[in-house]
């Protein structure tokens, strides 16, 4: 009968020995209780990869209920043990809010293991390769507060551990609580890194995020911080900080990896960025193709199912107007529960999903789901405007523009996607003037910000907005699904079928637009 045990290994300077269940060490072998001797097990079975903290309660601790602290005192246990520096890690490395992985190398060993202590061998950092399907990673440097010690003791701290915390909610980025050089970083790693120097009304933070590949600067900021208010005022700083570095790594990931498509992650970074800036529907749906690939590929690429979802939400982008129904949107809503089964720590599954609720007339289900997605991460502004537009839809307009505002002091500059939140919001509240002034700051108009502005702009001067829906019909004829055009009735389906309001929530719009295309 064969043996079926698992392979002895070698982790860097150490020996995984199975067959006695040891761990042998320069010096001999190494006092490890036994469930940190299973935990090192596991990370070094997975060569590298992420170990997720569910994955090691499953394995180690057999599903029991345990709290997280009998894994993080494991976890320091095994370091003790390997005399592993958790800022500086030889072997492990804890990638924040989601697991652990094994930095050194690991290799299978034939033959006996030596029981007196083996060789000691410097361990040769290695530049991390990115596993296929893997983000990048973030690595968070001490936050230097030396010269503000007087004024503010444990300001660095303090303000580090939060943003860990809050930089740890994104799925898109690997957060590890380390502070990486350049030459251990990998093409696709960041460090972010902050100091804290004095300033006249008390201190500033200068905050950089740094590409670790070759050491270029993506974004960099002096925020000032008022002493008195410190306390107070660390949330407000933390929502700008984590607000503003992870669009700038999202931005400088996508422009570095251009139209390659090399490890899954990389696929999924180009077809994404097809999906959102696709210009006709043979480009999206291109990316809905490359989408479900990835998936098909990989089920338990969370990442991939928004982007998909909203291809078959929204007419491929809109593109080929028209064209989504009832057959794309069961689809997306099957897309959505299962992209949120892969990961339900990723925020944008759950508004993806509210959305889809929205659409089928779910409202109960959309709230819920939106609820879900403001408490696992306000510190992205793109993901409080989704569901502050959900609130919107759901008739709560309070509270919708509470979630703007509180998005706005995140990222303080509106764009035009935000100008037409606040236009739509202004006219469902019934202030047309305030709606108009919105609407007349867009640069570059949506479909449904076009729209919108021409159906206030009639409500106020029929002759000029008249022209405006006659303009904003051409390019919806332009962009219809099928050569053959629709009529002012269809348009107007297909209007009501993109503004999923609850009941009457969205009465004021609707008339404006139905008024505007000669409904009765």
């Amino acid at each position: 009968m064969s043996d079926q045990r698992a392979p002895n290994l070698s982790v860097g300077d150490y020996w995984i020995d199975r067959g006695d269940e040891r761990v042998i060490g320069p010096k001999g072998p190494v006092r490890l209780g036994h469930k940190a001797y299973q935990v090192f097990c596991a990370l070094a079975d997975r060569r590298g990869r992420l170990l997720t903290k569910d994955a090691l309660f499953e394995t180690v601790w057999d599903g029991m209920f345990v709290s997280e602290s009998a894994l993080t005192t494991t976890i320091r246990e095994l370091r003790r043990a390997l005399d592993d520096d958790p800022r500086h890690p030889h072997y492990i490395e804890s990638v924040y809010g989601r697991g652990y992985r094994i930095v050194a190398t690991v290799e299978e060993v034939d033959g006996p293991i030596p029981t007196n202590g083996v060789p000691h061998v410097e361990p040769v950092q290695q530049k991390p390769t990115v596993e296929a399907g893997q983000p990048p990673r973030l690595a968070v440097a001490e936050f230097r507060d030396a010269a503000v010690q007087d004024r503010a003791p444990y300001v660095g701290a303090t303000m580090r551990e939060e943003i860990l915390l809050g930089l740890s909610r994104f799925r898109e980025i690997q957060v590890v609580d380390a502070a990486l050089s350049v030459s251990e970083g990998s093409e696709r790693d960041y460090r972010l890194d902050a100091s804290f120097l004095p300033d006249a009304k008390g201190l500033k933070a200068n905050v950089r995020l740094q590409r670790l590949g070759d050491g270029g600067i993506v974004w960099a900021e002096t925020i000032p911080i008022d002493s008195d208010g410190l306390g107070a005022g660390v949330e407000t700083i933390v929502r700008r900080i984590v607000g503003a570095a992870f669009p700038a790594l999202d931005q400088d990931l996508s422009i570095g990896i251009g139209d390659a498509a090399g490890t899954l992650f990389d696929r999924y970074i180009v077809a994404k960025r097809q999906s959102i800036d696709a210009q006709d529907r043979a480009t999206a749906e291109d990316a809905a193709r490359q989408l479900e690939a990835i998936i098909a590929e990989k089920p338990n690429f969370a990442l991939a199912y928004p982007p998909l979802v909203r291809l078959y939400h929204i007419d491929y982008n809109y593109t080929a107007l028209g064209s989504s129904g009832p057959t794309e949107r069961r689809r997306a809503l099957d897309l959505a529960k299962a992209g949120l089964a892969a990961d339900k720590s990723h925020v944008h599954s759950y508004t993806v999903l509210g959305f889809c609720h929205l659409y089928h007339e779910e409202y109960d289900q959309a709230r819920s789901c939106f609820d879900h997605a403001l408490e696992r991460n306000p510190f992205n502004p793109e993901r409080l405007n989704e569901v502050a537009t959900g609130m919107t839809y759901l008739g709560d307009f309070d509270r919708a523009r509470a979630l703007f505002e509180q998005s706005a002091g995140i990222q303080p500059f509106a764009d035009d996607a935000s100008q037409e939140d606040l236009g739509r919001l202004a006219l469902l509240e019934g202030d047309i003037d305030t709606a108009m002034e919105h609407f007349g700051k867009v640069t570059v108009a949506s479909l449904w910000s076009q729209l919108c502005a021409a159906a206030t702009l009639r409500h106020r001067d029929e002759k000029a907005g008249a022209k405006a829906i006659k303009r904003w019909m051409e390019r919806v004829h332009a962009g219809w699904h099928r050569p053959i055009p629709p009529t002012d009735d269809e348009v107007f389906a297909w209007f009501r079928f993109h503004h999923p309001y609850k009941d009457d929530a969205g009465k004021p719009l609707i008339d404006l637009v139905g008024k505007a295309l000669n409904i009765d």
